[in-house]
């Protein structure tokens, strides 16, 4: 081959080589990026979210800025849990294409979860500008004002979203939840009625029962929340509903067997057991009441609650010490807390400052505690009148209470009335049939009057309230001379028949 020739296909060859480079350059750099957002999103829909990540991460190396690239990382960062990065994606793809309403909505929803509330207002108030009268906007923008406890905003949000779409049971049942905040209940059980029957779920049933409970029907509560465990057996809520709910009917063994069951499947959370706490001190076990309560402050050391009834529980164990600094922890928050005020009252009154107590404990008289404590108050004061009209009232709040039963039939005997002190002990027995100081002191009062009428029936009555004692707590009857004396007379008049 002739030189000229040779160097001329040489030239052509290395022409060939710079124009395929080029191509494949050109290529590299012009690649839309679409194809990786296509591929991406397909990852997507297969919940493959850390491969389609990778993908739209090689994509943000190209020389264009895609709006779509960051709008479906954020999808991706938002389904691994990673809101912050979400954020930002949404937020870059939103500067991108300020058009899309998708994006306002997907960021509008992230910033919710992430405690950006009015942000989120303005976010969802973009995607509507965008595109007026979607369901799913108005259902968002309505969870950011709920979460800042705007209600009425957020009802009026839920029922746009739902007047647009019928469908959207979300909107539907967080209507009703607002509704129920702004207490209007009838508004609310007609959506919660609603949902029962069109698609009912946990979530829906349990907020029904939790309605038919603030309405005091508390059988229809039990029916739902019982429900809404048969949707989803780990409903913590439920749990500790049916514990409050049966408590509010005195039923001590279910109360407490639903708070035994929901720590048996480990749904431990701070309110559990403060909730368990409260239920226990509303009965009296101050002991056990206790143990709760430190657990759920050890979950949630700042928790004002639990401090609060924490405190409370100190104070009805006479540990006042212990007590003094989580009340004024409790009242440096909440100047006006009820329960506080109801532990200083019990407080002033244990320190004989009877007109501090009684201006603190009638910051709620119709409390079962607080009337108690009145009574206690102006017994000290001797004013018989409103001694009895309070406790009366403390036995109306909480018919079960053991306390109130003993203080009252104490200062009845005081005075002598021994017949009204055994009527207020036996109804004190049908709550607790083997509490050993009302059996004693219902020992003491029939003796009283047995000795006024002497009679086989009545000393034998009599006398078996003693063996009762005897035998649920041996060594704890304290009337042994009397019951003696009983026994002597039936003796004698043994022989001598």
């Amino acid at each position: 081959m002739s030189g000229w020739l040779k160097n001329i296909i040489n030239k052509v060859r290395e022409l060939n080589k710079r124009i395929d480079k080029y191509k494949e350059d050109t290529l590299i750099q012009s690649l839309p990026s679409y194809t990786y957002v296509n591929r991406a999103k397909k990852l997507l829909m297969e919940d493959k979210f850390e491969e389609a990540k990778d993908i739209l991460l090689k994509a943000l190396e190209l020389p264009q800025k895609d709006s779509l690239v960051h709008k479906y990382l954020g999808a991706a960062y938002e389904k691994l849990g990673d809101i912050q990065n979400a954020l930002t994606n949404y937020q870059m793809s939103a500067d991108l294409d300020p058009q899309d309403k998708t994006i306002w909505q997907r960021l509008g929803f992230c910033l919710v979860s992430s405690g950006k509330y009015e942000q989120a207002e303005k976010a969802f108030d973009n995607a509507n500008r965008i595109q007026a009268g979607n369901s799913d906007t108005f259902t968002g923008w309505g969870m950011a004002y709920f979460k800042q406890k705007k209600y009425q905003e957020a009802r009026e949000k839920f029922a746009q979203a739902a007047k647009i779409n019928k469908y959207n049971f979300s909107a539907v049942f967080l209507g009703a939840v607002s509704e129920i905040k702004l207490e209007m209940y009838d508004k609310a059980e007609v959506k919660l009625t609603f949902l029962a029957n069109v698609c009912p779920n946990a979530n829906n049933t349990f907020e029904f029962a939790r309605l038919k409970a603030i309405k005091n029907d508390y059988d229809s509560a039990i029916h739902y929340a019982l429900k809404s465990l048969d949707y989803n057996v780990d409903m913590l809520p439920a749990y500790i509903l049916l514990g409050q709910i049966y408590a509010s009917k005195f039923d001590i063994t279910n109360s407490l067997k639903y708070f035994e069951m929901a720590e048996q499947k480990e749904l431990i959370v701070a309110d559990l057991y403060l909730e368990w706490g409260k239920v226990l001190e509303k009965f009296e076990y101050f002991d056990d009441a206790k143990l709760k309560l430190l657990k759920a402050l050890e979950m949630s050391p700042e928790n004002i609650e639990v401090m609060a009834y924490l405190g409370l529980c100190c104070v009805t164990r006479k540990e006042f010490e212990e007590a003094s600094p989580l009340l004024e922890k409790v009242l440096s928050v909440e100047p006006e807390n009820l329960v506080v005020k109801q532990a200083l009252g019990i407080i002033a009154y244990e320190n004989d400052e009877i007109e501090k107590a009684l201006t603190l404990l009638r910051s709620n008289d119709e409390d079962s505690i607080n009337c108690h404590y009145m009574a206690k108050c102006y017994e000290k004061l001797k004013n018989d009148t409103k001694v009895k009209d309070y406790y009366e009232a403390s036995i109306l709040h909480n018919s079960q209470s053991a306390a109130v039963f003993i203080d009252y039939a104490k200062y009845l005997i005081a005075r002598n009335d021994y017949k009204e002190a055994c009527r207020k002990l036996r109804k004190g027995l049908k709550a607790q049939p083997e509490n050993i100081s009302l059996l004693n002191l219902m020992f003491y009062t029939s003796y009283i009057l047995v000795k006024e009428n002497l009679c086989d029936y009545n000393v034998k009555e009599t006398l078996a309230i003693a063996q009762k004692v005897e035998s649920v707590a041996p060594g704890m009857f304290e009337y042994p001379e009397q019951k003696a004396e009983l026994e002597a007379f039936l003796q004698n008049k043994s022989e001598s028949e």
